[in-house]
């Protein structure tokens, strides 16, 4: 059957006019049925690759996953020879903050799928995310799935209270934070985020009305809170590798994280002041680690089934700011403003207004102690979520998931873990594992079809030749179309 361009729906029929007037095109096909044909599969459960399988897909589900010799095609179906390529799950970033500095969703929404980006986890709710969602499940533009988080909770000062265009929901009572996630569940909210500077109480009481309301809790611990204390308390993940973790794995963990609780921000650059003071508590706590202290805390994470989101690619930047090239040849995707924008978030947030040689040096041996903790954890069993932070300094939206799986090989997982940090266990985090995830009859059709094998070498994800979005085919000249419209739309062309 020929391919034909068409505008992307899944309601073509009744969607394809307003598709047209908005110019969201990808390349599809008149029917249902997709045969992927000479593939090594690589499924994502642990399995070893299975060479020269046929993957069947029908509408947007799997149906068949087998020997190419022994898997029948169905008649009408659009075959796609894909021998010598490897076939994984599509890709989730559980840690994204989708900025619109376009008018246009298709710049952040492309540049995912181009990525193999099926599926993402958006940590700062805002009303135009909601909006977007609605669009991709429509069938009115190609994106990933996404959850979106509530706003941000956090106590006062908020860290982010002083930087322009960043609403935060202040909570500083038990009342304030009953309301609170009353109201974002009405604005609909699949989970609550938290932020660093909640008080005891208020932590406490989002907590509770929370899980009385039925809703999850994710994002930073509280410097104000033991961080054991926090793992019991039914809060889902933990977001990042700063403020309370390394403190926590120490032998003088009462100290440490009292000198949490004394941190105060100052004013203009709350989140710069305080990246800076907890710095110097990590760097205390990596002179006083305790492997014995590190062992139960992660024991405990397991024991709560409880799921962390390390973002080594934000420590990258963070820890190494040198990493930010503006050079880069992705910088073409993102809008004019960026090296000014990422410059003032480098120098004022991340470096606090400037690096003394100690300051910067220290930096450098934390970002390996990061590392060591990632692996650490990945050892003892605590579910890693693969996440980006994008899109702050140095990361790029899509393509920053391919620097997290990088880093997590770098840090001594192997590539079959980071692979399932990035597919697997977002699956089963989000509830979804019984329909996606993997590559398994009855699973959705997210898939990435590579041209080198990630096990031999993880950078082989970013060898993208296809990918497939909720049954829908994006073949090489279609990425090359979501990629040259994002950078067009960056540019200002609409």
């Amino acid at each position: 059957m020929e391919a034909l361009e068409v505008p992307y729906t899944s309601k073509c029929t009744r969607s394809a006019l307003a598709c047209l007037e908005r110019r969201y095109f990808v390349r599809m096909t008149q029917c249902e049925i997709h045969a992927y044909v000479g593939a090594t599969v690589i499924d994502a459960t642990g399995a070893p690759p299975r060479p020269d399988q046929t993957v069947v897909v029908i509408r947007r589900m799997i149906t068949t996953v087998g020997p190419a010799s022994q898997v029948p095609i169905p008649p009408g179906a659009l075959v796609h020879d894909v021998s010598g390529k490897y076939l994984i799950p599509g890709l989730t970033d559980m840690h994204v903050h989708s900025e619109a500095e376009t008018d246009d969703p298709r710049h952040f929404a492309g540049l995912y799928v181009a990525n193999g980006v099926t599926a993402v986890r958006e940590m700062w709710g805002r009303p135009v995310l909601h909006t977007i969602r609605e669009k991709i499940e429509s069938g009115e533009l190609l994106g990933p799935r996404m959850t979106i988080a509530s706003p941000l909770f956090d106590g006062e000062p908020g860290l982010w209270s002083d930087v322009p265009d960043t609403p935060i929901v202040t909570v500083t009572s038990p009342g304030q934070a009953r309301r609170a996630v009353a109201e974002a569940i009405d604005n609909g909210a699949d989970f609550i985020k938290v932020y660093s500077r909640l008080a005891p109480d208020a932590y406490r009481a989002v907590i509770a009305e929370a899980h009385r309301r039925d809703i999850a809790v994710a994002g930073h611990r509280s410097d104000n809170v033991p961080f054991l204390d926090q793992i019991e308390s039914g809060q889902r993940s933990f977001e990042h590798l700063f403020g309370g973790l390394l403190p926590a794995t120490s032998s003088d963990v009462d100290r440490l994280e009292a000198a949490m609780a004394a941190i105060r921000t100052s004013p203009e650059f709350h989140l710069g002041s305080w990246l800076k003071q907890i710095t110097e508590v990590e760097w205390d706590a990596v002179a006083s680690y305790d492997p014995t202290a590190a062992s139960s805390v992660f024991e405990r994470l397991v024991a709560a089934d409880v799921a962390y989101t390390p973002t080594l690619a934000v420590h990258v930047a963070i820890d190494r700011p040198e990493s930010i090239r503006l050079d880069d040849q992705r910088m073409e995707y993102l809008v004019p403003g960026t090296p000014e924008s990422w410059g003032f978030l480098r120098e004022q947030i991340y470096c606090g207004g400037g690096r003394s040689i100690e300051e910067s040096a220290h930096h450098r041996d934390l970002l390996d102690r990061r590392r060591a903790t990632v692996a650490a954890m990945d050892e003892a069993g605590v579910r890693l979520l693969a996440g980006t932070d994008s899109v702050g300094p140095g990361l790029f939206p899509g393509f920053s998931l391919h620097v997290e799986l990088e880093q997590f090989v770098a840090a001594g997982l192997t590539p079959m873990r980071a692979l399932q940090c990035a597919t697997l266990e977002p699956a089963r985090f989000l509830g979804r594992d019984d329909w996606a995830g993997t590559v398994q009859a009855d699973r959705v059709a997210d898939l990435v079809i590579l041209d080198a094998d990630p096990l031999v070498d993880i950078r082989n994800t970013q060898l993208i030749h296809s990918v497939v979005v909720d049954g829908y085919h994006v073949g090489p000249d279609d990425r090359a179309h979501l990629l040259a419209t994002a950078q067009r739309i960056a540019g200002g062309d609409r």
